[in-house]
């Protein structure tokens, strides 16, 4: 090429002419940079240009050389963010995009199934909050998982990052990804140390089967607990040693109920026995029928809440190889009672009460008359920490159901009017418990179950204790037997042991037989409650005179709203609101 065809347009050089143009300075064809940008000038044009003008001339250049690494700088953080929403999302389309659809898949395949088996499981997933096996896997998952999101984070980020960074660009990517793993990292921490938590509450009241004596407890299949055994009964006891106890008395047993629960329909009959039941006797052919053959007396005291604790004190070798000396002595006695063998019991104090009770979000009771929350049975210093307004399917909080249980300041009927508020209480608690809430809520759950002064229900059985709970709420059949003194031949000085067996025998009797009225679990409103049918009769052995039967209480119908005049004797203040029902309310 000679010299003169360098200074020859581009179409000249290949041998032709651009149509109408002759010249350079009619035909301008595009000029690249050495660096391949358009419309940079000629070496001979930046010498006749001045510094300033050179440098304004390169700015265009610049920037477009900056512009990509720009751009992908945005990108990678806008993928940060992504994988941060949805791990793995901000590694699709990038070299690692494989790994992204990997993580996807995963995360999508295992929240369906875990959706799945909650929906299908729901007793095993709350029996497992309640398992410290369980809860300290979970903890530890959750920390794996955690650590693992962060990795996928930082890797998005480093992944989609340009390959040089300006300093600017490195501390908005540090703060980023260190910001969004916080993000992400500090509820899962958080998650997880509540786990740990859990698990060492529940493992503290829940203890493995084989880690624990009992002189009464059961030994059932982990696997299937309920295949042989048609009903499973229940101690249920509220007990109180906190200030002003005699030390001497220990835990007072103020509150004595046995459920009684079939476990195929989840029918449940709720044994209501006083706490100054008289003499309490002890199954036949026992050590503690041998000892106390004309039933329980310590010399000077002979009421069943003492049992828990004088029997042990009175004959500690006897339970010197036991865990629970206190509950085997009492579930003895209720056994010979009531007739039915007793295979577990949970004792709640106070505040195990107010805990589980506001762990659930509150529970809804009738309230038939105003309840003086606090103050003595002599009436002088009644509601002296409030009061329970009277009112149907009134919210109530721990406290107030705690009161609504224990108060007898103004209570008609005194210490057996306390006893029906308690087995609805206990009802309430059953119909009102959403697993989904207590699986949300746990850790409050654990911490109230933390605040039980014992149970002997070993941790191979929550789940399935669980499960027959679902069953007693969906079932819908509870009903209610209270032993009241001077009513269907019960007297507390001197309880008739042989009827009350034929009483409670009765009463299981007639829950098993068919009917067509299924009751509510929800509070009704009725003008009075309504006897279930009365049950069967049972087999009179010979020589033996038939006595008056005890007719067991619907409990729905127990527990419904109809108002009751509370004692005279203790003034209610102006200040209690005064419930008015509506017009259409039946029975008013």
């Amino acid at each position: 090429m000679s010299h003169s065809d360098e200074n020859q347009p581009p179409a000249a050089r290949r041998g032709f002419e651009a149509p109408g143009h002759e010249t350079e300075t009619e035909f301008s064809p595009p000029r690249y940079a050495a660096g391949g940008t358009y419309g940079a000038p000629r070496s001979s044009e930046l010498r006749d240009q001045t510094p300033q003008e050179a440098l304004t001339a390169a700015r265009p250049a610049r920037a477009a050389s900056s512009a990509r690494p720009d751009r992908r700088f945005r990108g990678a953080v806008v993928r940060t963010f992504a994988s941060t929403i949805l791990p793995g999302l901000g590694l699709i389309g990038t070299r690692a995009h494989n790994a992204g659809v990997v993580i996807l898949t995963v995360l999508g395949a295992g929240t369906v199934a875990l959706v799945l088996f909650i929906r299908s499981n729901p007793a095993m997933v709350v029996g497992s909050a309640l398992q410290a096996d369980w809860m300290f896997a979970i903890g530890v998952a959750l920390a794996c998982l955690g650590l693992l999101w962060v990795t996928i984070i930082v890797g998005t980020f480093l992944v989609s990052r340009p390959r040089s960074l300006t300093p600017r660009q490195r501390v908005i990517g540090s703060a980023v990804v260190g910001v969004l793993s916080l993000l992400v990292s500090a509820p899962m921490a958080v998650a997880s140390a509540y786990s740990f938590q859990t698990a060492a509450l529940s493992g503290g009241v829940f203890v493995p089967q084989d880690n624990a004596q009992s002189k009464t407890r059961p030994t059932l299949d982990s696997r299937d607990p309920w295949a042989n055994k048609p009903r499973v009964n229940v101690l249920l006891l509220g007990g109180d040693s906190g200030e002003g106890r005699e030390a001497d008395l220990g835990v007072r047993t103020d509150t004595i109920m046995l459920a009684s629960i079939d476990t195929q329909s989840g029918a449940t009959l709720i044994v209501q026995l006083p706490r100054n039941l008289q003499y309490p006797i002890f199954p036949p052919g026992s050590e503690l029928a041998g000892l106390f053959p004309y039933g329980f007396n310590d010399g000077g005291n002979s009421f069943l809440n003492a049992v828990w604790h004088d029997v042990p004190t009175m004959y500690p070798d006897l339970f010197a190889d036991t865990d629970y000396p206190g509950a085997d002595a009492l579930k003895s006695a209720v056994e010979g009672v009531t007739g039915l063998p007793v295979d577990y019991f949970a004792l709640v104090n106070i505040d195990g009460l107010v805990a589980l009770v506001d762990a659930m979000g509150g529970v809804r009771l009738n309230v038939n008359f105003p309840i003086a929350m606090g103050g003595s049975d002599d009436g002088l210093d009644c509601g002296k920490e409030g009061w329970i307004p009277e009112g149907p399917d009134q919210l109530l909080s721990g406290n107030q159901a705690m009161w609504y249980a224990r108060s007898r300041c103004n209570s008609p009927g005194g210490d057996f009017g306390r006893m029906q508020r308690q087995s609805c209480l206990v009802d309430a608690v059953i119909a009102q418990a959403d697993p989904a809430v207590m699986v949300t809520r746990y850790e409050g759950i654990a911490k109230a179950a933390g605040d039980m002064v014992s149970t002997d229900i070993p941790q191979e059985h929550i789940s399935a204790m669980v499960d027959l709970a679902l069953r007693v709420q969906t079932g819908q059949r509870v009903s209610r037997l209270a032993f009241v003194h001077g009513e269907n031949g019960y007297y507390s000085d001197g309880p008739d042991f042989d009827l009350m067996h034929r009483q409670v025998q009765d009463a299981i009797q007639a829950m098993a037989e068919p009917t067509t009225v299924t009751a509510s679990a929800e509070p009704q409103q009725t003008q009075a409650p309504v006897p279930a049918d009365p049950a069967s009769e049972a087999p009179v052995e010979p020589g033996v005179q038939q006595t008056t039967q005890a007719p067991a209480e619907n409990i729905a119908d127990a527990c419904a709203y109809r108002h009751e005049e509370p004692n005279s004797n203790v003034p209610i203040p102006e200040t209690v609101p005064v419930y008015t029902p509506p017009a259409t309310e039946p029975g008013r």
